[in-house]
């Protein structure tokens, strides 16, 4: 039997407030790690140099992660400050989570992250990440660990040829090597004022002709103009879509997202 470990852990940073003045000098910081996929929650502790926590009740801090290529920020959020449970004041610590969305449109690199305070006049002061007076620490933003959201595939060009209706696609890769025996697909059309039939085929060879794929499903649509979806099961090669319209009408489907 494996026994594997598994830790629970806040990522906890110290921000200094004050300068400097040679005592309790910080000669290591690391840095600070994001996985996408996943929400990944952080603690900010602020101490002036003498490494004590300072009463932070009334302020209001600013956390931003700067690409280190484009010099811009790419996730600004804006950090809560935490009830210590004191009934004086509550000291130095405050929090924010980086959810997997603001993750999503990242590449996974090495950013700069930084922390202002944000005055009552909307000015902004330098905190640092150190007692050497640097301002800004380093973020990894790491990919692999958790499975991420792939983007469905887009569908909106459909020829008059070969398929079963007068408007079909391409072949659309189904990715039959990562389906497991539920083997979902899901589609959701996005009609302009159709009326017609829309039917599914699949196949399982890897170079089809138009004899190589098989009705799986249909549907039917009257005047529709609102997106609707569609789920069949099965392992294909590859899938395609095809769709006409009843007599007189001359609506269209605009697009389908495919997923599998």
């Amino acid at each position: 039997m494996q026994t594997v470990q598994r830790y629970l852990l806040s990522q906890l940073v110290i921000a200094y407030i004050n300068g400097y003045q040679g005592r309790n000098s910080k000669v290591y910081d690391r840095r600070l790690t994001l996985h996408r996929g996943v929400n990944n929650p952080i603690t900010f502790t602020f101490k002036n140099e003498d490494q004590k926590a300072q009463d932070i009740t009334s302020k209001t801090y600013e956390f931003n992660i700067i690409d280190t290529e484009s010099k811009k920020s790419v996730v600004t959020k804006t950090l809560t400050v935490l009830d210590d449970g004191s009934t004086v004041s509550t000291k130095g610590d405050a929090s924010t989570t980086i959810t997997e969305g603001d993750l999503l449109p990242l590449e996974a690199k090495f950013y700069n992250f930084s922390v202002r305070e944000v005055k009552s006049d909307g000015s902004r002061e330098v905190t640092y990440s150190d007692t050497g007076y640097a301002s800004a620490g380093t973020i990894e933003i790491l990919d692999g660990a958790f499975p991420e959201f792939v983007a469905s595939t887009a569908i909106t060009q459909f020829t008059g040829n070969g398929g079963p209706l007068q408007y079909t696609s391409s072949a659309i890769d189904a990715r039959p090597g990562i389906n497991n025996n539920k083997a979902l697909h899901t589609i959701a059309m996005y009609p302009q004022s159709f009326s017609g039939k829309l039917i599914v085929q699949g196949t399982m060879a890897s170079s089809p002709s138009d004899s190589d794929f098989v009705t799986v499903t249909s549907a039917t649509f009257s005047d529709a103009s609102s997106p609707s979806t569609l789920n069949f099961t099965g392992i294909f090669h590859s899938v395609r879509f095809s769709w006409d319209n009843d007599s007189g009408n001359t609506g269209k489907i605009d697009k389908i997202l495919y997923r599998q």
